[in-house]
């Protein structure tokens, strides 16, 4: 491994533990739609197919939203 790379790790790590709570919540969120996906998921006979599209669909779109807030928050950042 290189020395650059060394480096960029490390500076990673130090972004990470700045915004440790944000990242955490965003964290959370982001494992909280994945558990209600597989939930809607395994119990999709009980469901009709209009909610099952409707509940994928929003899980899916504010799994994506999610990454990029995290995205955004771990690159850009925030005022403290």
């Amino acid at each position: 491994m290189t020395e650059e790379r060394k480096y960029y790790i490390m500076d990673l790590f130090i972004l990470m533990q700045e915004r440790a709570v944000p990242l955490l919540v965003l964290t959370f969120f982001l494992v909280l739609n994945l558990a209600f996906l597989i939930g809607v998921w395994k119990k999709r006979i009980n469901f009709s197919k209009l909610f099952l599209l409707f509940a994928s669909s929003l899980a899916v779109v504010l799994m994506i939203s999610s990454v990029m807030l995290i995205t955004f928050t771990l690159f850009v950042g925030y005022n403290q």
